[in-house]
Order: C-alpha cells, then sequence, then structure tokens
C-alpha cells in the first residue's frame, strides 16, 4: 500500500511539475516580445502521433475489459437475477476505475498541455503580426502609400490584427463571453461517489479554466484590438480622402496600444493559475477515488 501511495505522489509531482516547466519555459521565452508560442510544427506532428498513441492504447484497454468481463459473465452467468445485477455492478466500478485511470495519466495532462499551448501565438502569427508592425511604424512605408491604397493596407493589416487576436483568445472580440462560474469539482466528486465519471464534464472545467484565464489575461487586449478597429472602420468609410498625416498618427499610436497591451495580456496570462488549480484539483479527486476504490 505504501508502494503504491508513493506511485501516486510521485506522478501527482511528475504532471504538477509538466505544468510548471511549460509555464516557465514560455515564461523565459515571451521575453522576447509577443509571446513563443507553442513548439514547431514538426515537434508537434510527433508530439500529436505520440499522443495518439497513448490515448488509442487507453481505449482500447477500456474495450479489452469489457469483452473480458462480457466472456466471464457468458462463461459463468449468475445463478440469479440478484447476483447477476451484483455482478454487472462490480463489472461498471472495474470499467470506472480504469476509465478514470485513464482520464488522469493520458488524456488530464495532453488537455493541460493544449490549454497552456493555446494562450501563445503560434510562432507564423508572431512573425506576421511583427512585420506588419514593422511596417506600419517605418516612415518610408508610409511615404509610398496614399488615398485608397493607404485606407486598404489600414483596413489589411486590422482584419489581420482581428484574426489573430480572436484566435489567440478563442473568443469573438466585439461580444466576449460571460465569465465561467467559479470552479468546482463537487459534481466530479458525486459522480466519483456513485462509481460514474464523466470526462466531458471533467474536460469542461478545463476549458472554463482556460477561458477564465483568457477573459482576465486578455481584457485589455481586446479593447486596444477594438478601438484600432474602430479606427480602420472610420478611415475606410470616409468618402474623401482621409489626412495621411493624422491617419499615421493614429494609426501608429493604436499600433503602440496593441503591443502595450499584448506584453501586458503575456505577463497576466503567465502568471495566470486556474488551469494549473483546475488540473491539481482533478488529480486530487481521481487520486482519493482510486485510492478508496482500490482498497
Amino acid at each position: 500500500m505504501q508502494q503504491n501511495q508513493q506511485s501516486r505522489q510521485d506522478f501527482n509531482r511528475m504532471t504538477n511539475q509538466r505544468s510548471q516547466d511549460f509555464r516557465m519555459a514560455q515564461t523565459q521565452k515571451n521575453r522576447t516580445g509577443y509571446g513563443a508560442g507553442p513548439m514547431s510544427k514538426e515537434a508537434q506532428l510527433q508530439a500529436q502521433a505520440k499522443q495518439q498513441k497513448l490515448e488509442l492504447e487507453a481505449n482500447e484497454k477500456l474495450t479489452q475489459l469489457a469483452q473480458e468481463q462480457e466472456r466471464r459473465r457468458q462463461q459463468h452467468p449468475a445463478p440469479n437475477p440478484q447476483q447477476a445485477v451484483l455482478q454487472q455492478k462490480k463489472d461498471d466500478k472495474q470499467l470506472n476505475r480504469l476509465a478514470v485511470k485513464n482520464y488522469r495519466e493520458v488524456f488530464l495532462p495532453e488537455q493541460v498541455t493544449n490549454a497552456l499551448q493555446a494562450q501563445q501565438l503560434s510562432p507564423e502569427a508572431q512573425q506576421q503580426l511583427q512585420r506588419l508592425n514593422k511596417n506600419l511604424m517605418d516612415k518610408s512605408w508610409w511615404k509610398n502609400r496614399e488615398g485608397a491604397q493607404l485606407q486598404a493596407s489600414v483596413k489589411a493589416y486590422n482584419d489581420t490584427l482581428t484574426s489573430l487576436t480572436t484566435g489567440l483568445l478563442g473568443f469573438n472580440l466585439a461580444s466576449p463571453p460571460s465569465m465561467p462560474s467559479a470552479f468546482s469539482v463537487s459534481n466530479i466528486n458525486a459522480q466519483l461517489a456513485a462509481d460514474k465519471f464523466d470526462q466531458g464534464a471533467a474536460n469542461q472545467l478545463i476549458q472554463d479554466a482556460a477561458l477564465t484565464e483568457r477573459l482576465t489575461a486578455g481584457e485589455q487586449l481586446a479593447k486596444a484590438v477594438n478601438e484600432f478597429s474602430h479606427l480602420s472602420t472610420a478611415a475606410s468609410g470616409q468618402e474623401t480622402q482621409p489626412n495621411p498625416k493624422k491617419l499615421k498618427e493614429e494609426v501608429q499610436e493604436g499600433v503602440r496600444l496593441v503591443a502595450k497591451a499584448m506584453d501586458r495580456y503575456i505577463v497576466r496570462i503567465n502568471s495566470s493559475t486556474a488551469i494549473d488549480d483546475a488540473q491539481k484539483a482533478l488529480l486530487k479527486s481521481t487520486e482519493t477515488y482510486l485510492a478508496k476504490k482500490g482498497k
């Protein structure tokens, strides 16, 4: 029993360290500006292939166990309906234990990693945004554009900025979703107490934690991008050509505000703990369940 307890403690430390290491790595890289983004495409493909293999193996174990249980029931049928019900409950508990074990060891760590990675701009998005920012802050770029061409260029920047930020925050900037309810594992604990487990409900808790982090950390970023969008829309909607000098000043100020808001987002998102706290709570609940049912 002590050995099993030590194994669970080692697993918890490993899983918690995985999230902490990811956040620390992201924070360190983000100091260069606009976030480090997720891993390279090649590394992503390798990680995805490994994860798919783990998930396939986990699901196969569940299928194999269910098939073994069915064979046993057919080979050794219960002597009466009451015994059949008891055997079915015992089998269901065994399946539920395996499902919970698979979740905490295979599915939960991957969902947390994906949620953390989604909080960063991809390397391609970073390069695209930095290139556009460089253009709009470059005097020579403005000299080579005027009139309708200038309006179209500003609109194109706004469209790209809005698209990248929407993808980063995961919601419509003009109408953000409501803040999720306060985190609670009471529903999951109630399920486990009844030897049930809804992985979808557990997944939703991580999703809500991630949304809470993005809404909190990205509030000023969404505001800055919306303000730039209003500026772009106003400039594009003018029947007469806008004053190039005034437009340049307004656009460059908007770019600076967006960059400042992005920096603030990076700092706040990397100091957020909602996802980490949700993961720890789910690990604790599932560990407690497996420990009790294993006795």
